[in-house]
């Protein structure tokens, strides 16, 4: 759709698919920052190599499961509305 203006106005479908878009960007860079901050602590020694081999792997997997849930609710939205990727 479009106003007398030319501007095209999004569709409350096409809106939360961006919102649910935004979740994943937002998260995935808050796992980035937290990835660097674990890195940092252990370059000043606060962990072993050994329990920062052991958190690093224990985030990793919970990072990948809520960027996955947020990723598939993108693609069941997407399904949903019938929209582009």
């Amino acid at each position: 759709m479009s106003d007398d203006l030319g501007t095209v106005e999004e569709s409350p479908e096409q809106v939360e698919l961006e919102r649910l878009k935004d979740e994943y960007r937002r998260q995935n860079k808050a796992l980035d920052q937290s990835r660097e901050m674990l890195e940092e602590e252990v370059a000043t020694g606060r962990y072993t190599e050994e329990e920062a081999d052991e958190m690093s792997a224990r985030f990793e997997e919970s990072g990948r499961e809520m960027l996955g849930e947020i990723q598939s609710r993108i693609e069941a939205h997407r399904a949903a509305h019938r929209l582009p990727n």
